[in-house]
């Protein structure tokens, strides 16, 4: 497997915690990335963009928080967040309707997954870190191609989706009871 050729995967460490407690942090993306890009449709067509960049930020609590608050309205940290950087019509013509793609620089967005939430819901669901994490990643460049869990059956096609591409690494159903 690997990545599209236009695909530019941009990682930034705001958390040093990130390093020292998951030294394989940027093996795990890199291999998420290219499981959603060669087995989901939307990665798949990734391959019709030129140049078309995706940003990991590993960040702290306090971050996420801030970010949470200023684009969501939302006063608390959380998990993971997703920034879209292509337009709701870029995104349907490329991604959904696999439209030819022009000759141009395009953000398919960033991911931002903050190291306490993560690790202490690791911690009170009794997995491994590396588990939580890889799921996190796959959650957050899943919204990047357009699923969502707002609506019930959005969010069983999203589960449904994550779990079968988590199964790939030999990650058990996180949804599971």
């Amino acid at each position: 497997m690997s990545l599209p050729e236009g695909l530019s995967l941009e990682v930034s460490v705001d958390c040093d915690r990130w390093v020292e407690v998951l030294p394989k942090y940027a093996e795990i993306i890199d291999k998420c990335c290219e499981l959603i890009c060669n087995t989901v449709t939307e990665g798949e067509i990734l391959n019709n963009f030129s140049h078309i960049e995706l940003s990991i930020v590993l960040c702290d609590d306090a971050f996420i928080h801030t970010l949470n608050h200023e684009y969501r309205e939302k006063d608390a940290a959380t998990n993971v967040l997703s920034f879209a950087g292509l337009s709701e019509d870029e995104h349907e013509r490329y991604l959904k309707n696999a439209e030819r793609v022009p000759e141009q620089p395009f953000l398919l967005g960033e991911v931002y997954i903050a190291f306490e939430t993560v690790k202490s819901e690791a911690e009170t669901a009794g997995i491994v870190l590396e588990d939580h994490f890889t799921h996190m990643i796959v959650h957050g460049i899943l919204h990047l191609l357009g699923y969502d869990h707002i609506k019930d059956d959005e969010a069983e096609v999203m589960e449904s989706l994550e779990t079968k591409l988590l199964t790939h690494v030999g990650i058990d159903d996180p949804y599971a009871a």
